[in-house]
């Protein structure tokens, strides 16, 4: 009896997964064009900017590589981050942000800010060296920026 009880909780948790995953997708393809979609994960912790006060903050949501930016969304707090793709200065891996060690790796976006000013944000995603070389091909390569530190 206690297998079952197991077996339908382990499932009840992948279901609930499945869930929130279709929803997602569901939100991304009521809101952009399918073919301005370059990539997309899920399952992805941002760590906040590099310009805003205080200690890293965590949240769970997606990130979309689009053709002109990135852009991230949260799943519960609905943070949004949209960083224009031609504002990105360098792409770089990581273990701390804002001075503070992480005990994970990250990915580090460098980019110019609306008010003209370096700023960074922080992610944990699947398959960082993938993440790394897509935004270096599609914002970096051919523009004369950085590709990392």
């Amino acid at each position: 009896m206690d297998w079952m009880i197991f077996a339908a909780a382990f499932f009840g948790i992948i279901a609930c997964i499945a869930w929130i995953r279709w929803c997602d997708r569901k939100w991304i393809k009521e809101r952009f064009d399918p073919k301005s979609v370059k990539a997309v994960s899920f399952g992805v912790n941002y760590f906040g900017l590099a310009s805003e006060p205080g200690a890293p903050r965590r949240s769970s949501g997606f990130l979309l590589l689009l053709n002109d930016r990135l852009f991230y969304r949260s799943r519960f707090k609905k943070i949004e981050l949209s960083i224009p793709g031609h504002r990105i200065r360098r792409v770089t891996h990581d273990r701390s942000h804002k001075g503070v060690n992480l005990h994970q790796s990250v990915v580090k976006v460098g980019f110019v800010n609306e008010r003209q000013e370096q700023d960074a944000a922080a992610f944990r995603l699947p398959y960082p060296p993938q993440w790394m070389r897509a935004i270096e091909n599609n914002f970096l390569a051919n523009t004369g920026q950085e590709f990392k530190d």
